[in-house]
């Protein structure tokens, strides 16, 4: 019988574990994944969508309000390892680059730094810089082992500050920390769920639900009301990117009313109705918010739109044909030229691209 070395056993598997999926050898972080990019023409709208990620695994965008995408790159989380990582994806190339060695990567964590300089993400307690260049890692803050918290943190737009939603002791609670010293501190407290923290971009302040209601709060803990939105359901909210009005899908109690999209201005307590939709569960506006994409929650008729502010009009992009559109999270390069969405339409949820520089005039990606 031929006997084999031990070191020849590990380097054979080793080198059939990167045959098996056409990768380089590098194991871990910093491994180059090839593109799996698949086009078809929708079936609905013909229009071009190219399918960024292998279904065959669970990708996941970077959470409503947390930066994730640029002009060139994406940043993104999957399964595809085994275990949640984070991946940036050159749009060029699509081929993928493993950015973490994670042991618990939350995936609803990431967020690109100011300038693109790097990423944070939350590894078990640790919320984690990386830089894209070769500075090292380094641990912001450590979050307590009695706090049990909920998937997600969201950044302000400066990169001074993280906001998570968690639950000590039986009440629910929301936690701001100072990502520069370390430190944290509990900004409101309840009974209700506290969740959906959304930093005010240029503001020392944030919104958040607490059950089914909008409420905001100022980082030093002053001023925590509920917003007078109009009256309905609230399913998602997001700030435009100057933070001056807080952009909101209101459905109405009457089953026959259409889900409106409309804008409150904090500072004046102006609320005003931008458009109705075909049943938008979640939407993303582009640079200047003259532009809006949305997801329906349509069963009949599960679109990708476009809606513009003006004429009040929507354009089937696709069907998006996910299970859930929540899951949809349909968001605007930051140039408006075009926009990223998931779906599970075929398999587990995978990341979606769409052309749209023919539709949407170019804004300033910076």
């Amino acid at each position: 019988m031929q006997k084999w070395s031990r070191r020849w056993f590990l380097a054979s598997l080793a080198a059939n574990y990167a045959a098996q999926w056409g990768r380089a050898e590098v194991i871990g972080k910093g491994r180059t994944f090839p593109a799996v990019a698949a086009r078809y023409a929708d079936p609905a709208t013909e229009f071009v969508v190219v399918r960024l990620t292998d279904p065959q695994f669970t990708s996941m965008l970077a959470l409503a309000g947390n930066r994730g995408i640029t002009a060139r790159s994406l940043l993104y989380a999957s399964d595809q390892t085994g275990s949640w990582q984070a991946f940036q994806m050159d749009l060029k190339t699509r081929q993928s680059k493993q950015l973490t060695e994670a042991s618990q990567l939350d995936p609803a964590s990431l967020a690109l730094l100011p300038a693109d300089r790097g990423f944070l993400h939350l590894d078990g307690t640790r919320l984690v810089e990386t830089p894209f260049s070769a500075g090292k890692t380094r641990d912001r803050y450590r979050l307590p082992e009695d706090v049990e918290k909920s998937p997600g943190v969201h950044y302000s737009d400066d990169g001074r500050h993280a906001v998570f939603a968690a639950k000590k002791a039986g009440r629910f609670r929301m936690d701001l920390v100072n990502l520069h010293g370390g430190t944290a501190r509990m900004l409101v407290e309840s009974q209700s769920e506290l969740h959906q923290p959304l930093p005010r971009p240029r503001h020392n302040s944030l919104v958040y639900y607490s059950g089914n209601e909008v409420w905001t709060i100022d980082f030093n803990g002053q001023h925590n009301r509920r917003l007078p939105l109009a009256e309905g359901e609230t399913p998602q909210v997001r700030w435009t990117a100057d933070g001056r009005g807080l952009q909101y899908l209101n459905r109405p109690a009457d089953p026959r009313k259409l889900t409106a999209l409309r804008e409150f201005i904090p500072e004046t307590g102006a609320d005003a109705a931008i458009a109705e939709t075909t049943q938008f569960i979640r939407f993303h506006g582009n640079g200047d918010s003259s532009v809006f994409i949305g997801a329906s929650g349509s069963k009949a008729s599960p679109y990708l739109l476009l809606l513009t502010r003006t004429a009040k009009r929507e354009l089937a992009l696709a069907e998006h044909r996910s299970s859930s559109a929540a899951l949809v999270n349909p968001t605007f390069a930051p140039n408006s030229q075009f926009v990223i969405f998931v779906s599970d339409r075929h398999g587990k949820p995978a990341i979606y691209w769409i052309a749209v520089e023919k539709l949407v005039t170019e804004t300033d990606g910076t």
